[in-house]
């Protein structure tokens, strides 16, 4: 005869099995047991590899795993500025007796312990310690719409900060200061850069600086020179590319530009130059037939870890193929705190092969054209527009379009939001690229999971929105760090004849918003004085010759807004003779608000001239002008997400708490796990115990009843 048991005990296995015989202790699950996805992407975020977090961003949430090595406290941040004030932060770590996870969500209001949020909106997947390395796995919504406590994130540039110590808290709120900490951003929605490999048929070039010396009173120079790819007797393929940046001059080596060389006989002008070293771009001095460089095929910039193209797509080498033979490398160096002896040596690896894949790539700059008509006044939000015009997408584009790859959004220290729109048939297309957290020391290029297709006739608008609001002077357009760009390189399939399409106000609007009715011009720079469309080869070639001779020429200061001194207003009366560089650094020119508003207007709405360029630099459609679309904009579906989210857990202090410890997830012993996609355990609590005895209770009760 079976023995019957008594309702207690099952009362008693009940209790037990819910709050984990007491404790929650780690528990290894297997493969098939882990309650979440492989973890898809990985970033290194310290330099010597103690930080890693590996992340897998699904539809409305994304799991994240911290490996740090230590054996205290870890902590991973959001933060809207990459400091600790208003981070979103997490913050963990295991009981080095016990083994039990410690875990929560949090917010940091400065630079102090970070507050426990009121809502733990994180789902915590498990965790577990060995004798090197902490490791935690959790997941949250992209969106937790604890809009007070929690960082909201998405595809945009996120600025991740991150913590440890060797030593953990004593208690959820008493701790030591963290013992190493960082800063880095990352797209999260997209995987970061990651080198392939390569078969022995691909070859690899370096383009790399001569030994190119800092100035030390200049805070920004750009160097120019020009290299050759070697034995290009056939058709090749560029593949991709990564910087090669010189150890301890990351400050310095702010962008590189690889640009194609396009004259007739390009031998006969650019041979010379392969041994005779680099110049000083932008000035008198540079040699005239340098300007004929023009087409950018690679523009990297800092923060960037480089690029590579589609398994079917290659840029075309060499003059005979559709490419160039001569290329010039443009870097820009930004020594702000004036560093002196400074030799770099810094510039490109680029991989290519002699057998050509199934299509030719190419680039196309779109944007507001580099120039001193870009003006943000200043102690403003302010925004600024290039236009991409469809007359000469129109003319230049094949007739089934070109199909973006890849882009990289580019402006400079003001810049915090940068966003391509697209236009068709008078209606506004889905937007593709946006970045409404620009950062400008992260530059990595946006690589798309489904092609962008442009069409012949769509207009493109390059959008930037600065903030100002710190400048006591208006910042211009130039090739300055401290100036201003709104560019955007968009890398596509197949190649086409077109290379630039940009636009700029018109000048004449810009001064009238500004209460000047006509202005003079009382001399004109040497360097803008050359048409090189009328000079001839043996023109340019015997300019050039000169600077063969004077190789080393002093470093100058290019500063575009200094041609505004030499602009002065004739109408109105009463600001007549004043150049427009003064008028544009008179304090009260801004304190009118119909003023701002007005060339607002101007500059996002207003005319502007169409500046659209071929491969070899010739200016299609000259004089034509163009001005923002008039569209019916794109319906947005606000998706109510926010509805959809379970309710987040009440933070509990320790004091009341019960046992709920979530459940850990373990490692082998003395393994080191670092960097590596470990499977996650499950999740677990143990719910308060008189909740817990009346549903037990009420379960053992009907236990019996069958028993």
């Amino acid at each position: 005869m079976k023995q019957k048991r008594s309702p207690w005990a099952y009362l008693m296995m009940m209790m037990l099995l819910a709050c984990g015989w007491g404790t929650i202790t780690a528990a290894k699950l297997s493969a098939d047991e882990a309650s979440t996805v492989n973890l898809q992407h990985q970033a290194i975020l310290d330099q010597l590899g103690n930080f890693v977090m590996l992340w897998s961003p699904l539809e409305r949430e994304i799991h994240i795993e911290i490996q740090a090595a230590t054996k205290g406290y870890i902590g991973l941040g959001f933060s809207p500025t990459g400091g600790m004030k208003g981070a979103d932060i997490v913050l963990a770590w295991i009981d080095d007796q016990t083994g039990e996870l410690h875990i929560h969500d949090r917010h940091a209001r400065g630079m102090f312990i970070p507050d426990i949020d009121n809502l733990q909106n994180i789902d915590v997947i498990g965790g577990y310690q060995n004798d090197t390395h902490t490791v935690v796995r959790f997941s949250r919504p992209w969106n937790t719409c604890d809009n007070e406590q929690d960082y909201k994130l998405s595809g945009d540039t996120t600025r991740i900060i991150w913590a440890y110590s060797d030593e953990d808290p004593k208690g959820d709120m008493d701790m030591l200061m963290h013992s190493h900490r960082g800063t880095k951003s990352i797209y999260l929605r997209e995987p970061t850069f990651e080198l392939p490999q390569f078969s022995e048929e691909i070859k690899t070039v370096e383009f790399l600086a001569s030994n190119v010396e800092l100035p030390d009173d200049l805070d920004t120079m750009y160097w120019c020179q020009i290299y050759k790819f070697p034995d290009l007797k056939s058709k090749h393929h560029m593949l991709g590319y990564v910087p090669v940046i010189q150890e301890g001059h990351q400050e310095q080596v702010h962008h590189i530009i690889l640009n194609e060389c396009h004259l007739n006989d390009s031998s006969f002008h650019y041979e010379q130059w392969l041994e005779a070293g680099g110049r000083q771009c932008f000035l008198p001095n540079m040699p005239l037939s340098w300007n004929f460089c023009k087409h950018s095929i690679i523009a990297w910039a800092v923060g960037s870890d480089g690029a590579m193209y589609p398994e079917h797509v290659g840029m075309p080498l060499g003059e005979d193929y559709g490419g160039s033979d001569y290329y010039l490398m443009q870097t820009h160096y930004d020594n702000p705190h004036l560093k002196q002896g400074v030799i770099d040596n810094s510039g490109l690896r680029i991989f290519y092969t002699d057998k050509p894949r199934e299509i030719d790539a190419g680039v196309l700059m779109i944007g507001h054209s580099v120039a001193t008509n870009l003006i943000i006044p200043p102690n403003q939000r302010w925004k600024t527009t290039g236009i991409c015009s469809g007359d000469c997408t129109g003319t230049t584009l094949p007739e089934d379009g070109i199909r973006v790859f890849q882009g990289l959004l580019h402006s400079h220290l003001l810049g915090r939001t940068i966003k391509m729109k697209q236009f068709r048939n008078g209606r506004e297309m889905p937007t593709v690229f946006e970045d409404k957290n620009y950062d400008f020391n992260y530059q990595q290029e946006r690589v798309l999971k489904e092609n962008l297709i442009i069409m012949p006739g769509d207009t493109l608008t390059a959008e930037c929105e600065y903030d100002s609001t710190k400048k006591k002077f208006p910042t211009f357009g130039g090739e300055d760090t401290q100036d201003e760009m709104c560019l955007i390189y968009l890398t596509y399939y197949p190649r086409m004849d077109l290379s630039i399409c940009m636009s700029t106000p018109e000048t004449s609007n810009i001064y009238h918003a500004l209460g000047v009715n006509e202005i003079y011009e009382t001399e004109k720079s040497d360097i803008y004085n050359w048409k090189l469309n009328e000079l001839t080869a043996d023109d340019i070639k015997k300019r050039d010759s000169k600077f063969l001779s004077n190789p080393n020429a002093d470093f100058e200061e290019v500063n575009f807004s200094f041609a505004l001194k030499k602009l002065k207003v004739k109408n109105p009366i009463e600001k007549q003779n004043r150049s427009v560089y003064d008028l544009l650094h008179d304090e009260s020119t801004w304190q009118d608000p119909s003023t701002l508003q007005e060339l607002q207007k101007q500059v996002t709405f207003g005319m502007h001239k169409a500046l659209c360029f071929t491969v070899k630099g010739k200016q299609l459609a000259k004089g034509t002008k163009t001005k923002y679309p008039d569209h019916i904009k794109i319906d947005t579906l606000e998706d109510d997400e926010c509805k959809a989210l379970p309710i987040a857990e009440v933070y509990e202090t320790e004091k009341d708490k019960k046992n709920m410890q979530p459940t850990a997830l373990k490692g082998k012993d003395n393994h080191d796990h670092s960097h590596e996609n470990t499977q996650a355990a499950g999740t677990g609590s143990c719910t308060t115990f008189p909740t817990l005895f009346l549903q037990v209770l009420a379960y053992s009760v009907y236990i019996a009843f069958l028993v």
